[in-house]
């Protein structure tokens, strides 16, 4: 993992998310004065992506961004997928509880000068293009990897501005990538990471996934900043 040094976040603490009898556990990270919340979003039981995750919601606080890491399995279902991977594969039930999460951070966080962007990687970067294909509250998405066979059909419903990220050795995603990208927006945007594989995870490819989804954040979350610290975290439901 990259070993950049990051400033400190004014506040970042654990929280839970309620999605009808389940609750998702998740992280906050606050700063003063931020420019847009990005929710960054884990679906699978495997941790192959904590420590990527965690360095893009450092690197995306330190740019002035409030960030919420969020697993969108809980943790019996995340030890059951790392068993069967059965869960991964169902994007209805991600897309439903990344929505629900887009809806509880506008709700339960009181941003409301602030606009929300998804970042999201491999299966779980399908569940948040079809999040955004009907959430009117998705602003922005990066996809790092994304397995956007799955969500072809909802493809042509985001209005959202996207970004894809493809590894250029990512030979077995890269023409559903590409084939996606005419299906987006025109706003949308794909870009293909140099001598990178499909999970963009190697030190140089993880600084350049970071830098692209800064850059693209701080294009599309545009509204003016609103101050976060502490005493607001602290108001949120279901601090624990």
């Amino acid at each position: 993992m990259p070993k950049t040094l990051l400033p400190q976040m004014t506040a970042s603490l654990s929280v839970h998310v309620p999605i009808g009898t389940v609750t998702l556990p998740g992280r906050l990270s606050l700063g003063q004065n931020a420019r847009g919340v990005v929710i960054i979003a884990k679906g699978d039981g495997d941790h192959l992506y904590d420590e990527t995750n965690a360095y893009i919601a450092r690197r995306l606080s330190a740019a002035g961004f409030a960030t919420f890491v969020v697993d969108l399995l809980t943790h019996d279902e995340a030890s059951e997928d790392a068993e069967t991977s059965a869960l991964r594969f169902h994007q209805g039930l991600l897309a439903t509880r990344l929505v629900k999460t887009v809806q509880w951070v506008r709700a339960a966080l009181t941003f409301s000068g602030l606009e929300i962007g998804l970042f999201a990687s491999g299966l779980c970067a399908g569940a948040a293009l079809a999040a955004a294909s009907v959430s009117a509250d998705v602003r922005a998405v990066v996809c790092r990897g994304a397995r956007v066979d799955l969500v072809v059909p909802r493809l042509h419903r985001v209005r959202s501005e996207v970004l894809l990220l493809v590894g250029e050795r990512d030979t077995a995603h890269m023409d559903a990538s590409r084939g996606a990208y005419w299906l987006l927006p025109d706003t949308a945007d794909l870009e293909i990471v140099p001598d990178a594989g499909h999970l963009l995870d190697d030190r140089d490819a993880l600084d350049v996934v970071a830098a692209k989804a800064e850059r693209w954040f701080g294009r599309t979350l545009t509204h003016a900043a609103v101050s976060g610290d502490l005493e607001i975290a602290h108001e949120v439901a279901g601090v624990r």
